[in-house]
């Protein structure tokens, strides 16, 4: 389980770090359409994010292409599936992986709490800001009358009212749960601050174009604002931010609201990146080969209490359920032993499997005579076991049923190409 859990991180690292270089990327091109178009282009993280989780069809249209252009997908496709890293490492560094996440997730609740224990009055010097997710409220500096005219005052309030309405502080917390997830990967934290500072600049944009007129006052709030000390709590917008203040009233000159021809078109491109990168990744369940058809040829024994019970061979696909049966002479005992297979990366197998035992002579004797009622009517589940292993290794799997027998599963998996058919060996 380590291995699976600790290869998904790594999958959306992966992902997660894409998506942030392809934003940095393509940042001078998105400018040009304003800034709302600028703190919505970050939608791209979450949706990327989610692709791995997506379901697939059965024949997947980009594969395919690259099958019939005579190109292996290991070879022709770039392929972004999770790679398990040994179990012996793997626990060690998912404990790490996890203990890094925790420690940063307690330093920011610390600073929430911090600014929460405030109140609504805030010590003088600090910024305005927007704080909480679910009931979001204005927190102020007592010094907040003193520092700023009327129509200033009004402007920092109607920009707070921006965060309020678009929910900023909701995708400040993903974004806080992302770089605390991710607490290693510098472009994660770079991400998170440019989130932030983008927010400023589009919340700024609404604003001042609903105001054409109110650029001046607006610049002038900002410079009164200069020194302020910002709260750093992470589910909080705030009015100064990190952003470089001449570059932040450099784009007040350039408060384009974000059209509907606009954000139909980024909404648009989004959906294709995210499109790509979903159809680039294999599917969990999927062989990394496409060309001819993948099948697994499974090797099986089952012992209880050190006495043989079953032992077959059978050919079967990915991720398709294959069953055998088997009985004693005197039809008093009958195993059921359901497995399926699934490629967890480029060598790997991850096996589910379920034994079951059937004690009912009556539905023995049925299924000798050809009746064959469902496998999963018959008898009583007594272990399901899962195991992850190399391909074309041999695995074991040892467990005590409920009334006290030891059984040992032993299961060898091997993937090959062939023809189209299933069966039973051996």
């Amino acid at each position: 389980m380590s291995e699976l859990l600790l290869s998904s991180l790594l999958h959306q690292a992966l992902l997660l770090s894409v998506a942030i270089v392809l934003l940095r990327t393509l940042r001078r091109p998105l400018q040009r359409l304003g800034a709302g178009a600028v703190y919505a282009s970050w939608l791209l993280l979450p949706l990327l994010l989610l692709t791995p989780a997506l379901p697939r069809p059965v024949v997947e249209p980009l594969r395919v292409f690259a099958t019939a252009a005579g190109r292996a997908a290991d070879n022709g496709v770039p392929s972004l599936a999770a790679q398990p890293l040994p179990t012996s490492l793997a626990a060690l560094w998912l404990s790490l992986w996890l203990a890094g996440t925790a420690f940063v997730l307690a330093v920011q609740a610390w600073r929430q709490w911090r600014l929460v224990r405030l109140g609504l009055r805030l010590p003088a010097g600090s910024s305005p800001a927007l704080v909480g997710v679910l009931r979001p409220r204005v927190a102020l500096p007592v010094d907040f009358d003193d520092r700023f005219t009327p129509a200033e005052r009004e402007l920092i309030l109607a920009h707070e009212a921006v965060h309020r309405a678009r929910q900023d502080n909701l995708w400040n917390l993903i974004a806080t749960l992302l770089a605390a997830l991710h607490w290693w990967n510098p472009l994660a934290w770079w991400a998170a601050r440019r989130l932030r500072a983008d927010q400023e600049l589009a919340c700024d944009a609404t604003v001042l174009a609903s105001r054409p007129g109110a650029v001046a006052t607006y610049s002038r709030a900002l410079l009164a604002a200069h020194g302020l000390t910002p709260h750093g709590a992470p589910l909080a917008s705030r009015w100064v931010c990190a952003h470089p203040l001449v570059e932040r009233m450099t784009m007040l000159q350039h408060h384009l609201p974000i059209s509907r021809r606009r954000g139909l078109a980024l909404a648009t491109a989004l959906l294709c990146l995210a499109g790509t990168a979903y159809a680039l990744q294999a599917a969990p369940g999927e062989p990394p080969v496409v060309e001819g058809f993948t099948q697994l040829r499974f090797e099986l024994q089952l012992t209880v209490d050190g006495k043989l019970a079953a032992k077959s061979k059978l050919v079967s696909f990915p991720a398709k359920p294959a069953v055998i049966l088997t009985s004693d002479a005197e039809d008093k005992e009958q195993w059921i032993i359901s497995l399926s297979a699934s490629f967890a990366g480029e060598d790997r197998l991850m096996i589910d499997s379920e034994i079951r035992r059937n004690q009912d002579k009556a539905s023995i004797q049925g299924w000798r005579e050809q009746r064959k009622p469902a496998p999963e009517t018959l008898g009583s589940v007594v272990a399901s076991p899962r195991l992850l292993i190399k391909d074309g290794d041999l695995g074991r799997i040892r467990a005590t049923t409920p009334d006290g027998h030891e059984i040992e599963l032993s299961v060898k998996a091997t993937s090959f190409r062939g023809e189209p058919s299933v069966g039973l060996k051996g």
